[in-house]
């Protein structure tokens, strides 16, 4: 009996260890998997980090670069230009006077949208030349009559007299108010008078709408001509018959 109690009591203990160290061996398996497990996962200071980096440079990328189109629509500034040698009037094909004639005071010019040099021989022609223009020009200019250069055309003073001009306009530009005056002042036998760009407009408009009017009245006489020559010779022809 008490053999038999040894054996039961043996027996047991082999149980016992036995299911000890397989726990043992399966915690040990679950520890190694989880362990393993970190360190394949990313981690913010390893991949993690990168991606970050990465994500940022994006934003930076987004936000700090200037793209092409934040530029688009402001075309770089437009400037005025000497003419060319054999340089005509964009408006009623005269000779553009240069600087050192004595004509050249009254030469204009305006840079299309496209970026095209349009030169007048006087100011009216400047006018009717923007007038007709189908966008925006970039800028126009006429000289001073002092000095000479180039100052824009919306900022001139204007000073009618009896000027010789190359159009009859009989319109000198002036840079400054002060200037414009002194001039009054010292040419009292031009009767010059200070006047508005709104005034020379509405001169060069008026002379504008006169010329047509005048080529139409030509062309129309012109046809009637035409016509009347035509039917004599339809005549004799009838008649040859």
């Amino acid at each position: 009996m008490k053999k038999w109690l040894m054996f039961l009591m043996v027996m047991g203990l082999v149980l016992v260890v036995g299911c000890g160290a397989n726990t043992s061996g399966v915690d040990d398996v679950e520890n190694r998997q989880s362990m393993s497990e970190q360190a394949g996962a990313p981690t913010n200071g390893v991949n993690g980090g990168e991606d970050a980096d990465e994500s940022n440079d994006e934003t930076h990328g987004s936000d700090g670069a200037q793209s092409p189109e934040d530029h688009a629509g402001h075309p770089q500034a437009a400037l005025p230009t000497e003419p060319g040698e054999n340089e005509v009037c964009s408006m009623c094909n005269m000779v553009v006077y240069h600087r050192n004639d004595p004509m050249g005071r009254y030469t204009g010019q305006v840079v299309t949208a496209d970026g095209r040099h349009l030169f007048t021989d006087d100011i009216g022609c400047l006018m009717n030349q923007i007038r007709i223009l189908e966008e925006k020009p970039l800028g126009a200019w006429v000289r001073d009559y002092n000095t000479l250069e180039w100052i824009p055309v919306d900022e001139a003073v204007p000073v009618r007299a009896s000027l010789e001009t190359p159009m009859k306009m009989g319109f000198a530009l002036f840079g400054t108010r002060e200037a414009a005056e002194e001039f009054l002042a010292e040419n009292p036998q031009l009767s010059p008078v200070i006047a508005t760009m709104e005034d020379v407009d509405k001169i060069a408009l008026e002379r504008r709408k006169a010329k047509m009017k005048a080529a139409e009245e030509q062309a129309k006489k012109a046809d009637g001509l035409a016509g009347h020559e035509e039917g004599p010779m339809n005549g004799n022809m009838q008649h040859g018959q």
